[in-house]
């Protein structure tokens, strides 16, 4: 949530639009984990030898605030847990 949230990755995206910083992970990470399943992945892309990213986007509520955000996990294996590579709200 570093990158996610930090200044160096989208951190002014999820300012702008959520009113959050990196001091709520908590809340975004919450948000993230409850939007995210179900969703119907958007883009897949092969990683060779990587894995493969996956890319979604889901409607997020932070505080009040609505917006649809991009998500993509990355699977290192198949059989791998999906890593949080990177989120950020779209306009």
């Amino acid at each position: 949530m570093e990158w996610i949230l930090g200044a160096e990755g989208h951190g002014h995206e999820w300012a702008r639009v959520f009113h959050v910083d990196s001091g709520d992970w908590e809340r975004v990470w919450e948000a993230i984990a409850e939007a995210t399943p179900g969703t119907t992945i958007k883009e897949v892309r092969e990683r060779p030898p990587h894995g493969v990213t996956c890319g979604i986007q889901v409607g997020l509520t932070i505080g009040g605030r609505s917006a649809r955000t991009l998500i993509s996990w990355h699977y290192a294996i198949e059989i791998a847990a999906p890593r949080l590579v990177t989120a950020y709200p779209t306009p």
